[in-house]
């Protein structure tokens, strides 16, 4: 027979089952914070990142306020908003310090949010696929001819409001028998639309949209505008290759292009247009942009200024997200206190 356990033998054993229990506390205990400091700092981090996106938010809706509020209250030449100094009530008094180009130009806004306005007359509509612009358009940016025409007629088809097919177009028999939506039949809401049109997706890559999208509307255009029109309009219009845009582009900053007479001149180009659609002035439809530097996508707001209106001097006719190329925009400093680039957070109270 095994001896009994002696008192010493007992103690000991008691000891190391103490200690091994304390050792295992001790793990548990530092698990337990380990995992504790991680959800903390992981909520830490996620109250830091939704404080970032909110201050963000507030900075591109305070941006898009104020332009609103500077269209509204100042007055325009030719190309440009014209920013002024001195009271509202002493009109006479202002005096011009700066410019607010209305022709794409990109602007700092309050923090991190940069910010373009652009005359709608300057632009290309989806919604006008009859007018040359947009098939010379689709051909710069490297689409071929054949598939140029064949998305020009699709999309005549695709937004207009009868059944009527066009030569190289498509109405609702074609969709439905490519198991594809029909046709709207009306106009399209926002240029990324074009994608639904039948061919028009494959026939356009992710490079050549990337240039598209920042020179197409939905508006329809009254007119020609060569004083703010965006320079891959005018060069797609023209025929010529940007560097003979030069002397239109230093002409316009200085006075108005107010004829075809005045485009052929200066750029050797005669475009096809019917000469009464040409205009000199800013039309009170203006698209704004906005975005947060480095991003991938930007906010399109489409403004139509209506002075003396109720309930305010301007209308949001639409608003739509879209995919923009990356990249370090040199973004010019809007010469008004209005605009101060730093955040409203940052601001002095």
């Amino acid at each position: 027979m095994r001896p009994p356990p002696s008192a010493t033998g007992r103690r000991r054993r008691a000891t190391g089952f103490v200690l091994v229990a304390v050792l295992w506390a001790v793990a548990a205990l530092a698990l337990l914070a380990s995992y504790v400091d991680g959800v903390v700092g992981a909520e830490v981090e996620r109250a830091r990142l939704a404080r970032a996106a909110l201050q963000q938010e507030l900075d591109q809706r305070a941006t898009e306020s104020t332009v609103l509020f500077l269209l509204a209250t100042e007055q325009r030449n030719h190309r440009a908003v014209l920013l002024t100094t001195g009271a509202a009530a002493a009109a006479f008094a202002r005096q011009p310090v700066g410019e607010l180009g209305v022709a794409g130009q990109a602007y700092a806004g309050f923090g991190e949010t940069a910010f373009s306005l652009q005359d709608e007359s300057g632009l290309v509509s989806v919604n006008l696929p009859r007018e040359p612009a947009l098939a010379a358009l689709l051909q710069r940016v490297g689409v071929p001819r054949p598939q140029v025409a064949q998305a020009v007629a699709r999309l005549r088809d695709y937004v207009d409001v009868d059944e009527a097919l066009s030569l190289g177009g498509a109405e609702r028999f074609e969709y439905q028998r490519r198991e594809l939506p029909p046709p709207l039949n009306h106009h399209l809401p926002a240029p990324l639309g074009m994608r639904r049109v039948l061919g028009v997706a494959d026939a356009v890559d992710a490079r050549q949209w990337r240039q598209l999208l920042p020179v197409l509307t939905p508006r329809l255009p009254l007119g020609y505008n060569f004083n703010t029109m965006h320079p891959e309009a005018l060069a797609a219009l023209l025929g010529v290759e940007q560097a003979a845009l030069a002397p239109l582009l230093a002409a316009r900053s200085e006075r108005s292009i107010a004829s075809l007479a005045d485009v052929a001149t200066l750029t050797g180009a005669w475009p096809d247009l019917d000469p009464a659609l040409v205009t000199a002035a800013p039309s009170r439809n203006l698209r704004l942009g906005l975005w947060r530097r480095g991003a991938g996508r930007r906010a399109v707001v489409g403004i139509t200024l209506t002075p003396g209106g109720e309930p305010a001097p301007w209308r949001k006719e639409y608003r739509y997200f879209e995919p923009m190329a990356r990249g370090a925009a040199v973004l010019a400093t809007p010469a008004t206190p209005l605009l101060a680039r730093q955040s409203l957070a940052q601001q002095p109270a």
